[in-house]
């Protein structure tokens, strides 16, 4: 049984930032954290008499850094759980600590405490996953054959030696099979950062606990995945790597920050309207008599200001009016539905640019997706929208726009996407922002919209997109 009292040293020259670690903590309710304060190399090199469960380390620490602080734990317990904490997103930083064998890397203002909780449980678990391996070296085979996540054995050349049950579910990577032939795991890396990581740690026989890595399942499917790479005790040449399948993970962890963000968005719009539409109306009531009560004269002076008053305070009333409507949860006239026929309605619906563009479409509709409870006018406008975006992000030569149903679990899954011009990182983030648009005469209320029908039904949105590749929205809806 877990236990869930765990004795934490936080390493961090600056105290407001220990109150704020700990008031965190004091919020993660499936662990109590016990955290003690080391304020400088010197004072945590005091506290590694004492036993703790896990370590927090800022990476700035006066003339000491955090990757000299992880060493020195690391010197003392090869397994211990260190996250490293910094002020910034930087990529040296999180090579580096990857390199010295840290748990993980989380940059400040980017965590609450659910993540923060969350990330120190898993790190305490995998160490001491980590460390009964070391010791129980007799019970390896067990655990190896037993475990839930794939695990596999490489040389240091990374040819596939050995594997678990779960490796071979997962990838179906079975020597018994009359076409089988051996191949390297490098191979299954899909981008050449973690390729090279891997060679190197490799060449220089080092442990990595948990890095971040994309991961091919087979020619049509990439996962990402939490790997941990630890030299095998009994055979200095061979390497284990346990795989950790975080799709799952980042995909609830993404609806769930989305869902947060609509919601904060609409209490937002909701005080600006309260605060605005009052003095708004005000101004425009005093504009109307001012024009009652000037002398002509000094109206046909003015020109027309008293009409560009009227005319921009109507127009901000109108977008108040808009941002309301699409950042409040929608009624919905709901009836059941086939998920199928309402995505052949919405292509009917944009038949035509399709058409003039001469985009080739892919439909693959599972038959197996039944009714579900939507508003049907709605849930059309929703994929529309998105239907007509991925339109005109693609050029009408080469264009292929592709339509997917299924099911899993109990949503039924749409996939639409698009092999267009992508969409850059920084702007993937803003994609549902009310008022945000790459269009020069969108309205940037589109996707809000769209987004906001989805939640109204119960449902999800997300997006991935790479530029140059295309992109891809994702709709979960609860089925019947």
């Amino acid at each position: 049984m877990e236990d869930n009292n765990k004795r934490i040293l936080f390493v961090d020259d600056d105290p407001d930032d220990f109150l704020l670690i700990e008031m965190m903590l004091r919020s993660y309710k499936s662990m109590n954290f016990e955290l003690s304060h080391a304020k400088s190399f010197k004072e945590a090199e005091a506290f590694m008499t004492q036993n703790f469960d896990g370590f927090l380390v800022d990476y700035r620490l006066g003339s000491e850094s955090g990757i000299d602080v992880l060493e020195l734990i690391k010197s003392k317990s090869k397994h211990a759980p260190v996250i490293i904490l910094t002020g910034m997103e930087d990529g040296q930083v999180d090579n580096q600590a990857m390199e010295f064998g840290a748990s993980d890397y989380l940059v400040k203002g980017a965590f609450d405490g659910q993540m923060l909780g969350r990330t120190i449980r898993y790190a305490i678990r995998d160490a001491e996953l980590h460390e009964s391996l070391d010791i129980a070296g007799r019970k390896f085979k067990n655990i190896f054959e037993r475990a839930a996540d794939p695990i596999i054995l490489i040389n240091k050349e990374s040819l596939i030696m050995d594997f678990n049950p779960s490796f071979v579910q997962k990838f179906g990577y079975n020597p018994e099979e009359s076409d089988f032939h051996a191949f390297y795991f490098i191979d299954l890396l899909v981008d050449e950062k973690d390729k090279e990581l891997l060679k190197s740690n490799l060449c220089r026989n080092l442990d990595v606990l948990d890095f971040e890595a994309k991961i091919k399942v087979n020619k049509s499917q990439n996962i990402v995945a939490l790997l941990s790479i630890v030299m095998n005790e009994s055979n200095k040449d061979l390497y284990q790597i346990m795989i950790k399948d975080l799709t799952e993970f980042k995909i609830r962890n993404e609806e769930l920050f989305n869902l947060k963000r609509f919601s904060s968005t609409g209490r937002i719009a909701r005080i600006i309207a309260h605060e605005v539409k009052n003095p708004l109306t005000t101004i425009l009531l005093s504009a109307e008599q001012l024009g009652y009560e000037l002398p002509n004269d000094v109206k046909e002076e003015s020109g027309d200001l008293l009409d560009t008053i009227k005319k921009n305070c109507t127009r901000i009333n109108q977008l108040i009016t808009e941002l309301l409507d699409s950042t409040r949860f929608t009624e919905l006239k709901s009836e059941n539905y086939s998920l199928n026929k309402l995505i052949e309605e919405a292509l009917e619906e944009v038949e035509g640019r399709i058409g003039l563009k001469c985009i080739k479409l892919v439909k693959d509709l599972d038959p197996e997706v039944g009714n579900v409870k939507l508003d049907v006018a709605k849930v059309k406008i929703a994929f529309v929208n998105i239907l007509v975006n991925a339109i005109e992000a693609m050029d009408g030569k080469e264009g292929q726009l592709e339509v997917k149903t299924c099911t899993k679990a109990n949503k039924c899954i749409v996939e639409i996407s698009d092999n267009g011009s992508g969409i850059p990182q920084e702007n993937l983030d803003r994609l549902f922002e009310p008022f945000y648009t790459s269009k020069p005469t969108g309205s940037g209320l589109g996707l809000t919209n769209t987004q906001n029908i989805i939640y109204s039904h119960g449902g999800n949105i997300r997006v991935q997109s790479k530029e140059g590749i295309g992109t891809t929205f994702f709709i979960s809806l609860i089925s019947n």
